[in-house]
């Protein structure tokens, strides 16, 4: 009787990443760490024991809007280096 052999583990392709999708990656990380200690400690507990709840959500959410912003600031400025165009 001979043992069942056993099936090869699939290797698993490396994604290779392109440099912007890198530095997009690298301020969502950055963005992320910056908000989640600017909570209070009950708040941090939360968003590492419930990752799907409400405080994870709301700071998934938070991080969204702050490198939007910064991507916003890089690409067109901050939003009041320029005059207004509106009057009145």
């Amino acid at each position: 009787m001979t043992a069942p052999k056993k099936k090869a583990k699939k290797k698993s392709k490396k994604l290779k990443l392109d440099k912007e999708t890198m530095r997009i990656a690298a301020l969502f990380e950055k963005a992320w760490h910056e908000l989640y200690y600017k909570h209070n400690k009950f708040v941090q507990s939360q968003i590492v024991k419930e990752p799907e709840g409400r405080h994870a959500n709301d700071h998934a959410h938070d991080v969204a809007k702050l490198v939007e912003a910064w991507e916003y600031e890089r690409e067109h400025g901050s939003f009041n280096d320029g005059p207004n165009e509106w009057k009145d």
